[in-house]
C-alpha cells in the first residue's frame, strides 16, 4: 500500500509541482516509494522485535530508511552519469559524498520529527493506533 500511495503523491508531485518529472518518474518512485518504506518498515520491526524502544525503533527506522532513499539515489545518478575517468563506481562516490553532506542532517531532522508526530499520535489517537495494531496493547 506504502508503493502505491508513494507513487500516487509522486505523480501528482511530477505534474502539479513540476519537481521531479516524468521522465524520473520510475526511478523517484523505487528509490522513495519503495526502498525508503521497505527499509524503514523492516527497521522498526526488526528493532521492536528485539526489544528496544518506539522512540528509538522510530527514530532509527526513519531516519535509516531516509537515508537508504539517498543511497539508492546516488547509486541510480551513478548508473545515469558514470564517471568518465573512474566509471559508475567512482561516479557512485561523488554522488554519495556530497548526499551524505547534505542530507544525513536533514534525515536526523526527519527522523526526530517523525518521533514528535508519533507521540502526538500515540497521546491522542491511541485507539486508533491499536485497531491497526502500531503497539501492542500494553505499550
Amino acid at each position: 500500500m506504502t508503493t502505491v500511495l508513494g507513487a500516487i503523491v509522486l505523480l501528482f508531485q511530477a505534474l502539479l509541482l513540476a519537481h521531479g518529472g516524468l521522465t524520473t518518474l520510475g526511478a523517484n518512485i523505487f528509490s522513495m516509494a519503495i526502498v525508503g518504506p521497505f527499509v524503514a518498515y523492516g527497521l522498526f520491526k526488526g528493532i521492536t522485535s528485539a526489544g528496544l524502544s518506539g522512540a528509538v525503533a522510530i527514530f532509527v527506522a526513519a531516519t535509516l530508511g531516509d537515508l537508504a532513499t539517498y543511497v539508492t539515489t546516488s547509486l541510480q545518478l551513478a548508473l545515469a552519469f558514470p564517471d568518465p575517468i573512474s566509471g559508475v563506481t567512482g561516479a557512485a562516490a561523488k554522488f554519495l559524498g556530497i548526499f551524505a553532506a547534505t542530507q544525513a542532517p536533514l534525515a536526523i531532522s526527519e527522523g526526530l520529527l517523525t518521533v514528535i508526530v508519533f507521540n502526538l499520535l500515540q497521546r491522542y489517537s491511541r485507539g486508533e493506533l491499536n485497531a491497526l495494531n502500531i503497539f501492542s496493547a500494553k505499550a
